[in-house]
């Protein structure tokens, strides 16, 4: 199994870090997992062909991790996509790419795509995971596991295995007994680490003036001093970093995560493919 980290970025707009995204190469299949800001082309730069993604995954929907939906699809089907494409996420998915679908109705329709790649390619099947529940294939198995985004809710982490190799992906977190749990037993755990400088605080003194919205923020992601026991207790061998700011300071979150946890520490950057 190959994941590649194509973005490693979070809401705010970053030259060096694309919105949340990454790329799963799993048995014979192409898994996309969330699609933020730039992540048609970050897979055009990876040598990834965005007509034979065969799965789609959704986190949760903000809009960092769900942006590029619609370039997705249409640029799939301008490329001439030869398969529907299947996208499987918590409740609110279907009605979600439904009014994706809807907005861009008039676009599609003017570009003829069910002419150039036939209306069952253009079929989009949706299916809709909670916690615990299973979505699998005839090569790999992928378990939704919900994790503590603070005020969004539903979110879900995902577990991927193709009966070699198990990875972990937590999408937006806190520190939380979910992804602890769930990562007994991964080969990897890709973890979000938006609280990545000594800070704290990824909007500084932007918020001063809406504390609880400031608050809510906070307590809705991760910092190494949180993520560091998840890691250890869960006895995960390697774990890589992601969803982080234009500060990022590797030095600093090393530092902090090697005095709970001493497995191969890998801070993410955009493109990076890690063979699992």
């Amino acid at each position: 199994m190959d994941i590649t980290l194509l973005g490693t970025g979070n809401p705010q707009p970053n030259p060096l870090r694309a919105g949340p995204s990454n790329h799963l190469a799993i048995g014979n299949q192409s898994v996309l997992l969330d699609c933020g800001s730039g992540t048609v082309h970050q897979m055009v730069k990876s040598g990834l062909e965005p007509r034979e993604v065969d799965h789609l995954v959704l986190t949760h929907m903000h809009s960092d991790h769900t942006v590029d939906l619609a370039h997705v699809l249409i640029t799939g089907w301008i490329r001439y996509r030869t398969k529907p494409i299947k996208i499987v996420g918590p409740p609110q998915t279907r009605e979600f790419v439904g009014r994706i679908l809807h907005a861009f109705e008039f676009d599609l329709r003017l570009r003829r795509l069910d002419d150039r790649v036939g209306k069952e390619v253009m079929t989009v099947e949706v299916t809709e995971v909670s916690d615990g529940e299973s979505y699998e294939t005839d090569t790999w198995k992928m378990t939704a596991v919900e994790v503590d985004h603070g005020y969004v809710k539903p979110s879900l982490g995902f577990i991927f295995d193709d009966g070699k190799a198990k990875v972990m992906v937590s999408g937006d977190t806190t520190g939380c007994d979910a992804v602890r749990e769930a990562s007994r037993g991964v080969d990897l755990l890709v973890h979000e680490l938006m609280r990545d400088s000594a800070s704290g605080d990824p909007h500084d003194d932007a918020l001063a003036a809406v504390p609880e919205l400031r608050r809510r923020i906070i307590e809705s992601h991760t910092c190494p001093h949180q993520l560091a026991p998840i890691a250890r207790d869960a006895d995960v061998p390697r774990l890589a970093l992601t969803h982080m700011s234009a500060a990022t300071d590797g030095p600093w979150i090393r530092d902090a995560l090697t005095q709970d946890y001493k497995g191969e520490i890998i801070i993410g950057e955009d493109l990076l493919k890690i063979t699992v």
